[in-house]
Formats: structure tokens, C-alpha cells, sequence
């Protein structure tokens, strides 16, 4: 956030606003976790903006660890995250609130020229923006169906329903849902009483966490955050609910879909009586079970139950595939 409002500093746009400009958190385009980073380590982070559009920025984040006494640096986290540029259309005269935010132009980078690999980032980026642009769901927050709609190959998936053969033993996704409620407190906000992405984040793996403990019991970890996005403010003194269920598991890890939805005063007084919270974010979380000595172990399996839980298997079936033909191109 700190990297993506300054490059906002030195533009137009933020000047126009008085000096206001801030970048809020709208997608994780992909977090991956490596290392675990241990107590009495240091660590440190660098961010480094790798491409714009005309209204979003593009962040790639990476978290080191590092044990002093050994002189060992490790590499625990990287990230692609997307931020808006948000100003103030208006700011109360009496209180000084800033209200009625609007998206800012972003000032366009310059390709990196004579850095290969900095060009190829740019590139990735770039056809990775203009897909998502024209999507016929963008904008929005589908579930994981509608997410991917137009790649969905009916002859494909009813030949994976045919074949499939409820396990003897495993457990199903019902059994792995978690509810988890926290009320948005002034420690979870910046200045203008707008919750921070980050905590927003953590309370969905959190939840997912659980779901991950439910369904394996045994330790878990995250290993992956992806296609995780924020579409609606969350406020202080919001009751911010995430609800998470796994909804694929291959050999050795779990795909968890986690979604985040928020009460308020406001959204209590637009909504009809009997109508559900108003969803602000969505991701899926990738988790493995972990035993003794940090081992890696085979996860239960998957026991589906209806139309949605094969629907929602087949389609991470068809995202693990895509991520091991893309790591072995690697």
C-alpha cells in the first residue's frame, strides 16, 4: 500500500486532490508461501511496482526472513497484488471526514526496456490485465462457477461426473464449512475508518485454516492465497462474516473457498428484511496437512455430495492441472 500511494504522490491526479490519494487493496492476483518465518528472526520486505493500467496498479511483494546469528536469508513469501488509487470527492468542513471516494488516473509506468526479466513481468502482467478486463464477470464477486463459465466444458465435466466413485473414507465438504464473525474495531482501520485489506485477509485464513484442520485434523499451513478479491468497503464497526468449505483436494492439498460479507447500519437500512450480508471479498486458499518434522502428508479425500460439490471439484481439478503444467514449463 505504502509503495503504490507514493508512486501516486508524484502524479496529477493526486495533486488534483489535494494531496489525498490513497491505494487501497482490491485483488490478490497471487500470494505463495515458502518458508515458514520462525520466532527471533527478522523480517523485511521489498515491493517493487511492476505494471499499471489506467486505474490499477500492480505490486509484486516479497517477504524475506533472515537468522542473524547464522547469517542465513531466506525468501518465505511472494505476492502480485493489485491496488486502486481512491481519493475524496468531498470533505466535511466541520469534522474534516472525507467522503464520497473515487477511483484516481494512475499515472502509466514506462516498459523496462533492457531488463529481461522485468520486461517479462510487464508482459505477463499486461495479458494478465487484459484478460480479467474482458471478462463478462468483471468487477464483480462470483462464486467459483461463474468465475470461470466461459472455459467450462460441459462433455469434459460429464464425463468426470460419470466417473466418479465416492471414496470409502474421507470426509465432505459440509463437514469442513467454518463460520467465522468479527466486529471491525479502530484498530483494524487507517485514519477514515476503512478497514485494512490485511485484516480482511487474515480473518479469511483464518478461516480457512480451520476448515483445512476440520477436514484433515492435523496441523495445516496456507501455501497459496489466489484469485482473491475486495469489491466493497468494510468499516469501522461493520460485522464483518467469512464463511469457507473445501472445495477440491488432490493427494497432498486442499483448495478452500473463503468468502467475506459485512452487516452494517447502512447495509441493514438498503436491505429488505430476510436478504443476506453484502459479499466484500472472495479468494481460494491452498493448504497442506503437515506432521512431525514439517513432513508433508496425503490429505483425506474428497466425498461429494451433490451437484455443486462436483461441479466445484471439477473446476479445481482443472485449476491443479493447469498450475503443474505451468510449473513444469518452468
Amino acid at each position: 500500500m505504502i509503495t503504490a500511494t507514493r508512486y501516486m504522490s508524484s502524479s496529477e491526479a493526486n495533486k488534483e486532490s489535494g494531496g489525498n490519494c490513497l491505494c487501497g487493496l482490491v485483488r490478490f492476483e497471487l500470494m505463495a508461501f515458502h518458508k515458514p518465518i520462525f520466532v527471533g528472526e527478522v523480517a523485511s520486505c521489498t515491493c517493487e511496482i511492476i505494471f499499471t493500467s489506467s486505474k490499477s496498479i500492480l505490486v509484486e511483494v516479497v517477504v524475506y526472513s533472515e537468522d542473524i546469528s547464522k547469517g542465513k536469508k531466506n525468501v518465505t513469501n511472494t505476492g502480485w497484488l493489485w491496488y486502486l488509487p481512491f481519493f475524496p470527492a468531498s470533505i466535511d468542513p466541520k469534522t474534516g471526514e472525507k467522503k464520497d471516494w473515487k477511483v484516481a488516473q494512475v499515472l502509466q509506468m514506462e516498459k523496462p526496456e533492457g531488463d529481461e526479466t522485468a520486461m517479462q513481468k510487464y508482459e505477463k502482467a499486461r495479458v494478465m490485465y487484459e484478460q480479467r478486463k474482458n471478462s463478462p464477470q468483471n468487477g464483480s464477486v462470483k462464486g467459483i462457477s461463474d468465475e470461470v463459465a466461459k472455459e467450462f466444458n460441459n462433455d469434459v465435466y460429464d464425463t468426470f461426473k460419470s466417473q466418479y466413485t465416492p471414496p470409502s473414507e474421507g470426509r465432505s465438504p459440509s463437514e469442513s464449512e467454518q463460520i467465522l464473525c468479527q466486529m471491525v474495531l479502530p484498530g483494524d482501520c487507517g485514519k477514515d475508518k476503512v478497514a485494512f485489506g490485511g485484516f480482511v485477509m487474515k480473518l479469511m485464513d483464518n478461516a480457512a485454516g480451520c476448515s483445512a484442520f476440520r477436514h484433515c485434523r492435523t496441523n495445516v499451513v496456507t501455501v497459496a492465497i489466489s484469485g482473491m478479491d475486495f469489491v466493497g468497503w468494510v468499516r469501522l464497526g461493520d460485522l464483518c462474516t467469512i464463511r469457507s468449505r473445501v472445495v477440491f483436494a488432490s493427494s497432498k492439498s486442499l483448495e478452500i473457498e473463503v468468502v467475506a460479507s459485512v452487516a452494517s447500519a447502512t447495509v441493514i437500512e438498503e436491505k429488505a428484511e430476510g436478504e443476506e450480508d453484502a459479499v466484500v471479498a472472495r479468494g481460494l486458499f491452498t493448504f497442506v496437512s503437515i506432521g512431525s518434522g514439517g513432513k508433508v502428508l496425503p490429505v483425506p479425500k474428497l466425498i461429494l455430495e451433490g451437484e455443486e460439490d462436483l461441479r466445484n471439484a471439477y473446476l479445481g481439478q482443472q485449476r491443479y492441472d493447469a498450475a503443474k503444467r505451468a510449473r513444469a514449463r518452468e
